[in-house]
């Protein structure tokens, strides 16, 4: 998400990007792309001038870097899970046998 908030008492328009934002009302640019967003020369004008403050904006991960990350939380579970299951499981101890 990128959630930027229009600074202004005036509606902001953006007619290259295709639209307009309120008074005091936030939007997700995300919603238009990442990438057109941060190429837009009027959004990066209205940034400079101070009609539009970024509210909060997350890193963008392309589908590969989030299968690698859910890949490594997988083996680290699964070896977290090992440790505390062979600490659990000890042959000949607490088993009895009659």
């Amino acid at each position: 998400m990128w959630i930027v908030a229009n600074q202004l008492k005036g509606v902001l328009k953006f007619p290259g990007l295709g639209i307009e934002l309120g008074p005091e009302k936030n939007l997700d640019l995300d919603t238009l792309g990442r990438e057109k967003a941060e190429a837009s020369g009027q959004l990066k004008l209205a940034f400079d001038q101070g009609y539009l403050k970024t509210v909060r904006k997350t890193v963008q991960l392309d589908e590969n870097e989030v299968n690698r990350m859910i890949e490594e939380r997988i083996t680290s579970i699964k070896a977290s899970l090992v440790s505390e299951l062979s600490g659990l499981y000890r042959p000949g101890v607490g088993v009895r046998e009659d």
